[in-house]
Formats: structure tokens, sequence, C-alpha cells
């Protein structure tokens, strides 16, 4: 039978000790536990790491240490237990959590390093002087040259140059540059040569200087019993984050699909996991729960002091979340990783990542109970930053198919999935990658899907469906009445359909007419062809069957009529929804003046 004893941290961070305390903590060091990461749950801000240790109690109280913990570990989640085999009994007497510093370097060492970094600094010093000496000499040799070939022709006016004279100065010109070019690249060379150790040099100073302000962190535990039993360690740090996303596979010919959704996890927490039992959550642990409850819902005048309610923050996180920030790239110059330089690249865009997950698992919140998935594969997750992905669920889907047009937007005609989550697993908000067979169709979206949930998917362009959407110049025109104080437009639009294909394919058309919100714009004389009757926000659509190689047209018509400068952003509605006119030149133009501005530009060509 397994027995468990928790032993819930209720104090203490050890900063200054009495002797009996610094003898237990030296007795705690001395018995360091070996212990082994088995289970880690992430969430969008944070994770939750179990570390195991088999031990045999002692029959007498003794202290034991999960030494080397990073700073950033949250100190209110620290938790311990025992897990016990049959017959062994056991407790857990005591936790606390030491403060420890890396072992700052002695006098000696950090006077070495200086000199050692001092010594290769005046060799390079010393080489920038003669490369200033090479400078002044070229500068001069220049001037020489200069002032020579000025001299020249004066000579030769003045007296008889001799050309062994000219010839012996070009050749002691020659000479001086050659020499003072091998004497540059004799330098630079030495330059190439002496950095590599005046970095390494520097890098070792540096790294005796910060080990003073590395923090880590060690929970030492007061066990007493007989018989083996595993040591619990749990605790809560920074540093992890995930994302759902999803890959969806349809057979082009069957009803089925296949959606795989994955957990992409990051860590940069500077502990290496291994393989564990990984799990994840879209809980908010910064949260705290509470029975929901209902404030007066006032309607009119009334008037009644507004309450605030405000999350309660976990303090002792707040802490470990400042450690990480300010420590966290320390933590890796001084205990590197593999692809070390990519984990510390990496930790500006997984901060950006971590706050786009809480944001997404923000939005699911206030609709759905915290979503739990289990890893489906064992993998590790190196702590270098880099997206791992874990398959975390898989369902099998009927499909409905349908194709979806909207031409007044975009002349493509869509395929789209009708499916319905009739499993009992949530689908998170995350991006969801497209096959259609073996054909990849690209990426898409969903928002959270709840069991049980119908909801519709992108499959891509349905290329054999063709659409066309034109004004009808018979028909259309833009006139003005009433003594020029109103315009009106009379629009009148040809859609046409076209299935390509040689099998049937049913198409669902949307289209629109203008809406008026103010008594100064008015729609009227709306015909569509076939019969349909627009929603309150205008918006229609027609359910179409083509046969193989059909094409149907269809027609929708309107009036509108508004105030002359209206399309010129002059005009605002006020909170009565009455026109009232704009002063300056900063007119913000709402969506019907931009509609009928863009229609005013057709009858204008």
């Amino acid at each position: 039978m397994i027995q468990k004893h928790l032993f819930p941290l209720i104090s203490s961070v050890i900063l200054s000790q009495g002797i009996g305390a610094q003898e237990a903590a030296e007795k705690a060091k001395g018995n360091a536990l070996e212990s082994k990461i088995t289970e880690v749950t992430v969430y969008a801000d944070r994770a939750r790491v179990t570390r195991e240790v088999t031990l045999d109690l002692p029959a007498q109280t003794d202290r034991f240490s999960f030494a080397k913990l990073p700073s950033w570990i949250d100190e209110g989640s620290v938790r311990v237990s025992l897990k016990t085999t049959d017959g062994a009994k056991g407790e857990v007497l005591d936790v606390q959590i030491r403060r420890t510093y890396l072992t700052a370097a002695s006098d000696e060492e950090v006077r070495k390093a200086q000199d050692a970094v001092q010594e290769i600094s005046d060799q390079v010093n010393e080489l920038s002087d003669k490369q200033k000496v090479i400078d002044q000499r070229r500068t001069h040799l220049e001037s020489i040259r200069v002032f020579s070939l000025d001299k020249l022709p004066k000579d030769a006016a003045a007296r008889e140059v001799k050309v062994a004279e000219y010839v012996d100065f070009l050749a002691f010109l020659e000479t001086s540059l050659n020499k003072l070019n091998a004497d540059r690249r004799a330098l630079e060379k030495q330059r190439r040569e002496i950095q590599p150790e005046q970095n390494a040099r520097q890098k070792r100073l540096s790294e005796l200087n910060s080990k003073a302000q590395m923090e880590e962190r060690a929970v030492e535990v007061a066990l007493r019993g007989e018989g083996q039993a595993n040591v619990v360690l749990t605790y809560l740090l920074a540093g992890a984050s995930w994302e759902p996303a999803h890959e969806l596979r349809a057979d082009e010919k069957g009803q089925m699909v296949h959606i795989t959704s994955y957990a992409v996890v990051r860590q940069t927490t500077g502990e290496d996991w291994g393989v564990p039992k990984l799990s994840f959550s879209t809980q908010n642990l910064s949260r705290t729960a509470r029975i929901p409850e209902l404030d007066t819902l006032l309607v009119g005048e009334g008037r009644k002091a507004s309450v605030r309610m405000l999350d309660q923050q976990e303090d002792t996180y707040q802490d470990a979340l400042g450690n990480y920030k300010s420590q966290n790239r320390l933590w890796y110059f001084n205990n590197p990783v593999a692809n070390n330089g990519i984990a510390i690249a990496n930790l500006d865009l997984n901060d950006a990542i971590q706050q786009k997950s809480v944001q997404t698992f923000a939005k699911i919140s206030g609709r759905a109970t915290t979503a739990h998935f289990r890893a489906l594969a064992d993998k590790a997750v190196p702590s270098d930053g880099q997206p791992i992905r874990l398959p975390i669920g898989d369902l099998s889907l009927n499909r409905t198919e349908r194709i979806v047009t909207a031409p007044e937007a975009s002349l493509n005609a869509a395929r789209v999935f009708e499916l319905n989550n009739k499993n009992g697993q949530a689908l998170l908000p995350g991006k969801v990658t497209l096959f259609l067979g073996a054909n990849f169709l690209g990426s898409t979206a969903i928002e959270f899907v709840g069991p049980g949930e119908a909801f519709s998917l992108y499959a891509g362009v349905e290329d054999k469906v063709k659409v066309s959407r034109v004004l009808d110049s018979s028909k259309s025109e833009k006139r003005k009445t009433n003594f020029s104080s109103k315009t009106e437009l009379q629009a009148s639009w040809i859609i046409d359909v076209e299935n390509l294909s040689d099998i049937e394919k049913i198409v669902r058309l949307a289209d629109r007419i203008p809406v008026s919100q103010n008594e100064e714009v008015k729609v009227r004389s709306v015909k569509t062809l076939p019969k349909v009757t627009p929603d309150e926000k205008g918006l229609f659509s027609w359910d179409l069957v083509l046969k193989p190689k059909e094409k149907r047209i269809l027609n929708v018509e309107y009036v509108v009529q508004y105030p002359k400068d209206y399309t010129q952003g002059s005009y605002i509605n006020d909170s009565e929804g009455a026109l009232q006119q704009q002063s300056g030149n900063n007119f913000e133009m709402n969506s019907l003046q931009l509609q009928l501005r863009s229609l005013e530009s057709k009858f204008s060509k």
C-alpha cells in the first residue's frame, strides 16, 4: 500500500542563521539528493516540476537537500511528500528553502585574472602605438612624393635634371612604402592571433565577477522513518510556456477528417527536464477562484457605487518572476546548456510568445472550464527555448462540404468543411495546418470548440467554381434630385456563378445591400433575383445547386439617396443618429460613406 505524507511549505527562506542552523545547512548540503524530474505540467506562463528520488529513510531525524535549483522557483509553491512501499513508514518533519550564491572567487583568483587581462591589453596597446608610427611614416612619405612631383617641373625649367637622381628617388619611395605595407600586415596578423586570447581572458574575469551575483535555491528536508521511500518535490518556476496547434487531414473522396492537436512547448527554465511525463493546462494560476456572483443591473438614471474586482496575484510567484527576468541570462552564462547561444537569443522571443498564450487562454476562461491535456508521446524538451511539438489529442469527425463565395469581397470560391465535435475533447484556439490527401492546402485558425459544438473550417480554394460581379451600366446611374441638394445612386449588379467541374456543386453565394443608420440617407427599391430577403445588417445569401457545367446569373438592385457632399466625409452621426457636419480636414468616414464613395468611383469611369 502506498502512503503519502504531504508537508506544505509555510515558512522559510533562510537568510541569516544561528550556529545550529548553519550546522544543519552544512549537514543537508552533505546529503545532497540526486533527484530526477519525472513529471512536468506546463501552463501559459510557468511550469510545475515534480522531482523524485528513492532513499532509505533514516531511523533518526536527518536532513537532505535538493540543491542547485534556479533562483526563480516559486517558494510558495514548494511541496514535499513521501511515497512509501508496503511495510515502510516515514514522515516529513521540516521543509526549508535556502538562498545560496555561487561561491565568490577569491581575491587572489580575481587579481590574477585582472593581471592577465591587463597584460594582454598592454600588448594590444603596443600594437596600436606601432600602427600610429606606420601611419605617420606613410603620411610623411606621401608628403615628400607630392612635394617632389610639384618641384620637378620647376627644376627642369631652371636646370638640367639628371634621370639617375629621379630614378633613385622613385626607388626610395617604392622601397619605403613596401616596407611600411609589410609592417602593417605583420601588425594585423599579430592582432588576429592575440584577439582570441584577449576574449578568453576577459571572459574568465567576467565569470569570476558574476559568480558573486548568481543565486541558487536549495530545498532542505528533514526526514525520519524506516524502510525505503520516494521523496517527491514539486514546485512552480518561470520560463516555460505552450500554445496549441492543429493538423487537419482529409481524404479527397471520403467523408472523414482527422484532426491531430499538438502542444508547442518552449522552455528556458535553465533546468534539464530529461524525458518526463508531460501535461499541459490552460489554467491561470494567478487568478483566485471565486464563486460566480452578479451585481445589480441598473437601467436608466440610477446610480450605484461601482465594485472593483481585482485578481489576487501570488506574491511569491511575482518574486520568482522578477528573479527570472533579472538572472536568467546570468544563469545561462554560468551554466551553459547545449545550444547555449540559441537559448539566450530565444529569451525575448519566448517572453512574447508567453504573453500571447496568456491572452489566448484568458479568452476561453469565460466560456469553458479549464482544459488539461496529457502528452501522447515522450519527447525531451531542451532548455534552449526551441519549439517542440507533442501530440495531445486525435479526433476523427464526419464532414459536410460546402462552397462559399462572396464575390464583392473576393472572386475566389472557398471550400468549407462543416464539422461537429461529437467527441469529449475540446479544441483550443490555434493555427490549423490543412492537408487534402497528399496536397498541402495552407493554414487557417480556429477559436475554442467545446465538446458537441459545431464549427466550420476553411479547406482551400475551390477552383472549379467561377464567379464574377459587375455593375450593369444599362440600369445603373448617378443623378441629382431636389434642386441638387441630394444625390441618388441606382446600382444594378450582375453576378455570374459557373460550375466548371463534371460533378454537382452546392454553392452558398453571399452578397449585401447598403443599410442606413440615419434619416438623411435612404435605401429603397431593393430587388434581388432570385428573390431573397436581406437581414437587418443588409446581408443575404443564395444556396445554389449547380449541375455540371451549369452557369447561373443573379441580380441585385437598389437605390441610395444621400446629401450631395456625404461621401466627402463632411458628415458624421451624432449620439441620436442624426447627421452633423464635421469641421476641419481630418474627416472620419463610416463604412456606408466608404461604400458609396466606391460606388461613385465606378460611375466616374
